[in-house]
């Protein structure tokens, strides 16, 4: 069985002379909570409805669990999916809700609907109607509406937004659990980097319809870790010395830049080591991105 769920291959969604989404290789693993971030009109909305199967691509496929094509069918039940806000019965509770649902997949055991409830943190308000319901709990409303059936993959759109400090941590937190204790793997998108690096282990970033990097959460810490970086004009030379004095944990950025992620506080000695060896920096300094400036500059116009 391979690692990968979801696969797609050069998916693309246009509209026009407009390309929603343009030509996205994606790759989810099972078991792993995927972050998908983006601004505002990126293109996460479409993507999302395109493997949901409630949008067709314009070019390109996809592989669910190893399904494509017509194929695809097979597996649609096993797709839970949050996209835009919940369709719900405003006059109808929480309760009645689930129900309706539940017995479209022919299950009709109250008590599967009330685990539900207690699941998502609303069994205490399951009588109440829902045009009552602050955001925050319409938003758990719709997630447990997408896990009726229980499903294998959960496909939520922007499930944190707008909510509050405390309700994003509620949210956070179930998420986590689902994928811990029902090894449910997950694909959230959202436009708040921060937040999701507090729970997503792998994440990808989309930028006017393109996916411009696919990296762990380890990679995204790193990319934001506190680091000295080098500027210089001959990066190859640089290191030759950094080898020399046992400086390993480095990386060549670019022709210009190297950042180095050990020995924080030897910066003025590995400065004056790489003058004596006639590599003059032009600048060194020690930097931390934060997670957000980091996400902002990979999504600059």
């Amino acid at each position: 069985m391979s690692d990968i769920l979801l696969e797609t291959h050069a998916l693309t969604k246009q509209f026009r002379k407009h390309k929603a989404v343009d030509e996205i290789n994606m790759h989810i693993k099972r078991g792993g909570i995927y972050g998908f971030i983006g601004r505002n009109g990126a293109g996460k909305t479409t993507f999302l409805k395109m493997i949901s199967g409630l949008a067709n691509p314009s070019s390109g496929d996809y592989s669910l669990f190893g399904y494509s094509g017509k194929d695809l069918s097979k597996v649609r039940s096993r797709v839970g999916c949050l996209i835009e806000e919940p369709g719900l019965y405003i006059n109808m509770s929480a309760y009645d809700n689930l129900m309706i649902k539940a017995k479209l997949f022919g299950i009709s055991d109250k008590k599967y609907v009330s685990e539900l409830l207690d699941m998502v943190g609303l069994a205490d308000v399951g009588k109440k109607k829902t045009k009552n319901f602050s955001l925050g709990m319409k938003q758990r409303l719709g997630i447990a509406l997408a896990m009726v059936g229980n499903p294998d993959f959960l496909v939520l759109d922007e499930p944190i937004n707008g909510l509050d400090p405390q309700g994003i941590v509620e949210v956070r937190d179930m998420l986590a659990g689902l994928a811990k204790e029902r090894n449910i793997t997950i694909l959230i998108s959202s436009h708040i980097l921060e937040e999701l690096s507090k729970v997503c282990t792998d994440f990808g970033i989309i930028h006017k319809g393109n996916l411009l990097q696919e990296l762990s959460q380890e990679q995204l810490m790193q990319q934001c870790s506190k680091r000295i970086e080098l500027v210089l004009d001959e990066p190859k030379k640089a290191v030759v010395t950094l080898d020399e004095i046992g400086v390993h944990d480095y990386e060549v950025i670019d022709k210009s830049h190297i950042y180095i992620y050990e020995r924080l506080e030897e910066s003025a000695y590995i400065n004056e080591r790489l003058v004596n060896s006639g590599v003059c920096p032009r600048e060194i300094k020690v930097n931390q991105e934060e997670l957000e400036s980091y996400f902002l500059n990979m999504t600059a116009d």
